[in-house]
């Protein structure tokens, strides 16, 4: 074979791979582009399930996606020591309404884990299944869904140091703090500041007061929206994908690259306005001098109907 045949069989090949590649780049910024189009699989399931069975919070165009917070420090996965999950957050996006739900979940709600024959606490699940690294996600996918009996269709589950990251990327996030928290030098004093990573963990973490895990829920939710504007008004949504694609082994989650352009133009286009907040709450026990959290049921129904 001739230097000329083999020169044009080589420049050939490498055209038809660009052309695949620039394809392939086509198909999945044009998922970007179309929400509709990036989650068309399990959009026609859920279509499916409505047509035989009646529906709560899934419906026809609604994506269930699930927050969850791990905190994962160096030593924790040297020794592979289980650890929870201290934020558990349901996000639910209707992409035709434009309409989104967030439902936060108490750590120590009562229901049925994966792992452990018996009920125990939500927050478990994570644990039980040896971390994000592991099985852990998926644990606390069955555990929620297993809850609220809804379907969780993908997972986000940060460690607190990619909080801090993000929030340094933005310049920052202003909340006003409810009252002064922590202590030294890892100490906020009350009232409105611009927090920084570090002082936003504190913030997100706090639970010093009298209604326990419910103000730290509350402080998460405030931050949650004030992040959300603020990350709105200076148009930073375009250094989401990028921080990620930096933070991989602190962030884990089961949605392509696509998807999460698709969901990140979305939220671009949400009014604050249009994002309802809610929290289960419950009744307060105790088994064998361990504190639970007995969901209310009916309150329960009222949120996912």
């Amino acid at each position: 074979m001739n230097k000329n045949k083999i020169l044009w069989i080589g420049i050939t090949s490498i055209l038809c791979i660009l052309l695949l590649i620039g394809v392939i780049g086509f198909e999945k910024y044009d998922n970007m582009k179309n929400p509709h189009q990036a989650f068309e699989k399990d959009l026609k399931q859920e279509e499916e399930v409505d047509s035989t069975e009646e529906s709560t919070a899934s419906g026809k165009n609604v994506i269930n996606l699930l927050l969850l917070g791990v905190d994962s420090t160096e030593v924790r996965e040297a020794r592979e020591m289980g650890y929870r999950s201290d934020s558990i957050m349901v996000v639910s996006m209707n992409l035709d309404t434009k309409k989104v739900k967030l439902i936060s979940i108490p750590r120590d709600s009562y229901t049925e884990v994966p792992g452990n024959d018996n009920k125990d606490k939500i927050n478990h699940a994570m644990a039980f299944g040896g971390g994000p690294r592991k099985n852990g996600n998926q644990y606390a996918v069955e555990a929620v869904e297993g809850l609220l009996g809804i379907n969780i269709h993908y997972y986000v589950t940060m460690d607190l140091d990619a909080v801090k990251d993000i929030v340094d990327t933005i310049g920052g996030v202003t909340v006003d703090v409810e009252r002064s928290m922590g202590s030294g030098e890892r100490r906020l004093q009350k009232g409105e500041q611009n927090l920084n990573g570090q002082q936003a963990l504190i913030y997100l973490s706090n639970r010093t007061a009298p209604t326990g895990d419910f103000a730290r829920i509350q402080q998460q939710q405030k931050f949650m929206m004030a992040l959300f504007r603020q990350t709105k008004e200076k148009g930073k949504f375009s250094d989401i994908i990028p921080l990620y694609l930096k933070m991989q082994n602190k962030v884990f989650t089961d949605l392509r690259i696509d998807q999460m352009g698709a969901l990140v133009l979305f939220l671009k286009d949400i009014n604050p306005e249009d994002i309802e907040i809610y929290t289960l709450k419950g009744r307060d026990m105790m088994i064998d001098d361990i504190y639970y959290l007995d969901i209310d049921r009916e309150h329960m129904k009222e949120i996912l109907n």
